[in-house]
């Protein structure tokens, strides 16, 4: 019964762990984005 409960537990901070993953990469992915966009708007402004 205890190896159940240590599956569980790997199965838990696995997904955790591949969760924070994509939740990073889709963080970082929308930054470059917003950088991307202020650096066109800031190119279409500049005289």
């Amino acid at each position: 019964m205890s190896s159940t409960f240590g599956i569980l537990f790997e199965l838990l901070f696995s997904g955790a762990a591949l969760a924070f993953g994509v939740w990073q990469l889709i963080s970082v992915r929308r930054a470059q984005r917003e950088d991307a966009r202020q650096d066109r708007d800031a190119g279409a402004s500049a005289p």
